[in-house]
């Protein structure tokens, strides 16, 4: 699976999930794979700027400010 078929695949997940009618579509096991999926990532384009430590923690801020800033808005 190439990266932009993997990305595809989470996007059509999330949009999935948003039409589901539940009003926590987006709880903590949604952002846990999204979360996974963005530390990979980062990782891919940034190891060698970034500790894994540094990537991690870079990633649980930016799903909790993406939760608290856009989701409960």
């Amino acid at each position: 699976m190439t990266t932009q078929n993997s990305s595809e695949a989470l996007l059509s997940y999330l949009v999935n999930q948003a039409n589901s009618g539940q009003a926590n579509w987006f709880s903590f096991p949604q952002q846990r794979i999204v979360g996974i999926h963005l530390a990979y990532e980062i990782a891919k384009l940034h190891a060698d700027k970034m500790t894994p430590d540094e990537i991690v923690s870079f990633v649980v801020l930016l799903n909790n400010t993406i939760y608290t800033r856009i989701l409960k808005g």
